[in-house]
């Protein structure tokens, strides 16, 4: 799972423009499916026959593709970019990242403001410079509306921890091809590799419309509280997976949450419970799609979400892969 993760961090895919990251995926799992599609919006669609050929019952499992991106809304006459966030990024903790723009490959980095003090940071007091001297040399390779990534490599830094600029969501992208790779259900199994997360949810919101599941499972991270003063959150690195009660957008029905409390006992995994009121996923937008769809979620605690680099546990990333497992086994 290392490797598969490492591999997905080094596509690009800023919201809206997740064509790099979508076609490795599609390398990597057209092989162990029966049929795929996109929509026009963006997202991957891929389908896994039940185990029964007489079964009309449907899981959607859903990981959003796309990652927190910068993207250019100004060039000014000595070259240097403006800029604005595409998903949920902090300014302050952004200078002197390092970023590469995904049209062209041009690389640079994050600026601010010299009278500005970092705890009063905007997004308008930010720019990139990609070492130009003047607006026609950075239009050269860069335009309005040109969005960057960050340019991190991925990193193991002990005790099973590693650090990247794409963990969120690329972690989720990993489990869910895992499970269409080797795991087995009475369920048709409809992976969605969602587009525009970041932004909204807005891949989600037309997924939840176009298919018709039983039940839809969403795959995400979930910020951790145990860094010095971080925010109040039960949750921690390396005790296991995070089972969704409630985030901002949705309240998981007592009836899936305890189906994946079920799973992670029945494989004696590690799991917590996540209970995030200011936090975000896909499973608000499918949950509230045509007249209600069953929605429920796992998620990878993280570290420093919404900076350059996260960082998560592979001893989560097990549990979770053999909580996935279980769930899907158990649907009939």
């Amino acid at each position: 799972m290392k490797d598969l993760i490492r591999t997905l961090t080094v596509p690009s895919g800023p919201s809206g423009d997740e064509f790099a990251i979508k076609e490795s995926i599609l390398r990597i799992v057209e092989p162990h499916v029966d049929e795929w599609y996109e929509d026009v919006l963006g997202n991957l669609y891929v389908i896994k026959k039940a185990r029964s050929e007489i079964s009309e019952k449907t899981v959607m499992i859903v990981a959003h593709m796309d990652e927190p991106a910068l993207s250019v809304i100004d060039i000014d006459e000595d070259g240097f970019l403006r800029i604005a966030p595409l998903g949920p990024l902090h300014a302050a903790s952004l200078v002197g990242a390092r970023v590469v723009f995904a049209r062209t490959g041009r690389r640079g980095v994050v600026g601010a403001e010299h009278n500005v003090a970092l705890k009063d940071l905007e997004f308008s007091h930010l720019f990139i410079d990609i070492g130009a001297q003047t607006q026609s040399d950075a239009m050269r390779d860069v335009q309005i509306g040109d969005a960057a990534t960050f340019a991190y490599g991925f990193e193991e830094v002990g005790n099973q921890l590693i650090v990247g600029h794409a963990l969120d969501n690329r972690v989720g992208c990993a489990l869910l091809i895992d499970a269409l790779q080797h795991a087995q259900s009475d369920y048709t199994i409809v992976g969605v590799f969602s587009a525009q997360k970041e932004v909204g949810s807005r891949g989600a919101k037309v997924a939840g419309h176009r298919i018709h599941p039983t039940i839809a499972l969403v795959l995400d991270i979930s910020p951790s509280g145990d860094t010095p003063k971080a925010e109040r959150s039960s949750l921690t690195l390396g005790a296991g997976v995070a089972v969704k009660v409630l985030d901002a957008t949705m309240v998981v029905s007592k009836k899936w949450s305890n189906h994946l409390i079920e799973a992670a006992k029945n494989v004696s995994a590690s799991y917590q419970i996540e209970v995030a009121p200011r936090t975000t996923s896909d499973a608000g937008a499918i949950f509230l799609a045509q007249s209600g769809i069953p929605t429920c979620g796992l998620a990878i605690p993280a570290r420093y979400v919404g900076t350059p680099s996260q960082m998560v546990s592979l001893a989560d990333v097990t549990s979770a892969q053999q909580v996935l497992h279980n769930f899907l086994s158990l649907l009939s």
